[in-house]
């Protein structure tokens, strides 16, 4: 019966992935502001598409129009 050492194995995968991925590389972001600079962007843009029409908007981006104008209000886009 062949028995696997798991730290080892375990830290041999980390290592793959630190060559891979250095982390150095990597740089640092703030996965909420990304998230809020998207989504200011595309209600913009859904804005312009329609007009301002905030119904036709938020029907184009999936959102109901209360949620779709609580948003925009957020980013000052209306």
């Amino acid at each position: 019966m062949y028995m696997v050492d798991w730290k080892t194995e375990q830290d041999a995968i980390w290592e793959s992935l630190e060559d891979a991925f250095p982390t150095g590389k990597i740089k640092n972001t703030d996965l909420m502001d990304e998230v809020a600079e998207l989504e200011r962007t595309h209600i913009m843009n859904a804005l312009s598409a329609y007009d301002g029409n905030q119904t036709k908007a938020a029907r184009s981006l999936n959102l109901g129009r209360v949620t779709f104008i609580a948003k925009a209000k957020k980013y000052e886009l209306v």
